[in-house]
């Protein structure tokens, strides 16, 4: 880690927008001489996505992640959904442990990607910098809130912040890292 995080991962609501770009050196260098300060830099994350064996959290719209990141050391159990905003994060200290609990409570691993990937602060928001072998390159302008009210207009603020970082909305992915390789695997 090479800030403190402060107020960026708290809330209970994550309001996101996923861009895939050809390269990520352009957006690396318009952080730069924007004056954005690096959080965590080349960590691989490993999500291992857990569901119940009758798929009842992905026919809800929600997820349970459990995100390993290395070399920084950070695991993070994140709960999604329902809705596209919803997102709730806590740290944990022993990802095997966490995992054996989950199971203990019936959830089992329901797949599992791998992402290199740096995050970036530049004022209210996280920028997050990512590449799946396979799936390509990708930039996450987000920020997180209690608010419910203000959902729309950090919609609006998030997609002004993209458009100054030169990301086009023809570049918008609204499918989750999941679906895209649910996608290119053709299930």
């Amino acid at each position: 880690m090479l800030c403190d995080p402060g107020d960026h991962f708290k809330g209970r609501y994550e309001v996101e927008r996923k861009y895939r770009v050809e390269t990520l050196e352009q957006i690396r260098a318009d952080l730069a001489s924007k004056g954005a300060v690096a959080f965590a830099l080349g960590n691989q994350e490993t999500d291992i996505f857990l569901d119940m064996p009758d798929r009842r959290l992905a026919g809800a719209g929600q997820q349970q992640v459990l995100r390993i990141m290395r070399p920084s050391g950070r695991v993070l159990w994140i709960c999604k959904g329902p809705g596209a905003d919803r997102c709730v994060a806590m740290d944990l200290d022993d990802p095997d442990k966490a995992l054996e609990m989950l199971a203990a409570l019936g959830f089992g691993e329901a797949g599992r990607l791998t992402k290199a990937r740096d995050i970036y602060f530049l004022g209210d928001f996280h920028v997050t910098l990512d590449n799946l072998e396979g799936l390509g390159s990708f930039v996450e302008v987000a920020v997180m809130t209690d608010d419910a009210e203000k959902l729309a207009n950090w919609t609006e603020r998030v997609e002004a912040f993209a458009l100054e970082l030169g990301l086009e909305t023809t570049s918008l992915e609204n499918r989750s890292y999941r679906a895209i390789m649910a996608s290119a695997q053709g299930r």
